[in-house]
């Protein structure tokens, strides 16, 4: 048995909304028969507040899923500007690393990033009790926020690349989550046979409840082309609009927008002002609730914004969608994601940002929906075989196992 700190500012379970790669490793760690202890913050990711039961508490420490989970403080109400979340990041990492030197020696100390400041601190940690240290790498940051020019000052990309490439260098092993963030690991002088890849996969273990009964505020009868996920500065979900717009005399066609996220405020503004009466917002649900909402949908969209960057994204809810056995409709730069979708036959590709080719899809897949389930049925079949992330979970823990 081994001793594992897995360090992740972001930590969501199947009744959360968001990503649940790292609950589904930890617990596959833990059912392995591995003491796991998890550091995490207690700031809500897509809310960005702190829940009643943290106010006034800077480290807590809960049991959950077979897990010792340790929450810390980090400041909420970020924003997109750089100072809060900076402010957020910075403070994770110093609690974080507090909480950390606290623990009896971890045999791997396994961090994620981002946060890059948490994976940098968690490095300290692993280099101060002479453990191995496991780096998962699930952002190109700096270059992801640099390409998005979120970032622009050069101290703080200085910084921030020296954080990288610290945590780089400490590493013993890189995970990487797709094959872009591979290649651009590599490019940064580190060796092949040092990153693994180990991407999303599809939860099969993660049960809808049974009775749950979700009501989509759209026609029994409606085509419905839905989107699940962050409404965030990543996604084109304003190609979106565009198309419901070139689409809002089709009284059979609806578009549904489930998630959150800082855009989500200007879109549902926007979507008001042009009148778009075939475009409906739901609030985040839990993961567990996800493929509720998924059986719904007739067609499943991933909007990408027009930035060579994205050409490398694969994004979780793909997987989501795959899981749901429905299809998907890829409006992203040539890469990843449009090989995967034509590979597996599952669904239609256009140009990203092209909002009379997603309109046209859309009004295409609704004109054919037997041969349009059809596509989802073969993305499910192709999801099973290749991406079942029960068995990315069991080569991560074998990965760990290694180190140990």
């Amino acid at each position: 048995m081994a001793r594992v700190l897995y360090v992740s500012q972001y930590f969501v379970s199947a009744d959360q909304p968001g990503g649940v790669r790292h609950w589904q490793h930890t617990r596959a760690l833990a059912r392995a028969g591995h003491d796991v202890t998890v550091v995490t913050s207690y700031v809500q990711h897509k809310e960005r507040t702190v829940p009643e039961r943290y106010r006034g508490r800077r480290i807590v420490h809960e049991h959950e899923d077979g897990l010792h989970v340790i929450r810390t403080y980090s400041t909420p109400g970020y924003g997109r500007d750089l100072r809060s979340r900076l402010a957020n990041y910075g403070t994770f990492a110093w609690w974080s690393f507090l909480a950390e030197l606290r623990l009896p020696r971890p045999d791997v100390v396994v961090a994620s990033s981002p946060s890059l400041p948490a994976a940098a601190a968690a490095a300290v940690t692993a280099g101060a009790r002479q453990s191995r240290f496991l780096l998962e790498v699930r952002d190109l940051w700096p270059d992801s926020a640099v390409a998005m020019g979120l970032v622009s000052n050069p101290r703080v990309i200085d910084a921030s690349r020296r954080l990288e490439h610290f945590c780089y260098r400490r590493a013993d092993r890189i995970v990487a989550l797709t094959e872009g963030i591979r290649d651009g690991v590599i490019a940064a002088g580190e060796s092949p046979a040092k990153v693994t890849l180990i991407t999303n996969g599809i939860d099969l273990d993660v049960a809808p409840d049974p009775g749950l009964r979700i009501e989509p505020p759209v026609p029994d009868e409606a085509f419905v082309a839905m989107y699940v996920g962050a409404h965030g500065t990543y996604s084109s979900l304003f190609t979106v609009l565009d198309a419901a717009e070139r689409l809002r005399d089709r009284d059979d066609i609806r578009f549904v927008l489930v998630g959150g996220g800082d855009q989500k405020p200007a879109l549902v503004e926007d979507a008001a002002r042009r009148g778009l009466a075939n475009v409906a917002f739901v609030d985040p649900v839990p993961k567990r609730e996800v493929p509720a909402w998924l059986a719904r949908a007739d067609l499943c969209l991933l909007p990408y914004q027009d930035r060579e960057l994205f050409a490398g994204a694969l994004p979780n809810k793909t997987f989501d969608y795959l899981a749901a056995a429905r299809p998907i409709l890829a409006s992203a730069p040539e890469g990843e994601l449009t090989r995967l979708v034509r590979e597996a036959g599952c669904g239609p590709v256009t140009p990203p940002e092209d909002a009379a080719a997603m309109a046209d899809a859309v009004a295409r897949a609704a004109a054919d929906r037997t041969a349009t389930r059809e596509m989802g049925e073969r993305g499910a079949a192709y999801a099973r075989e290749r991406y079942d992330r029960r068995a990315l979970a069991a080569r991560f823990v074998g990965l760990v196992e290694s180190l140990a």
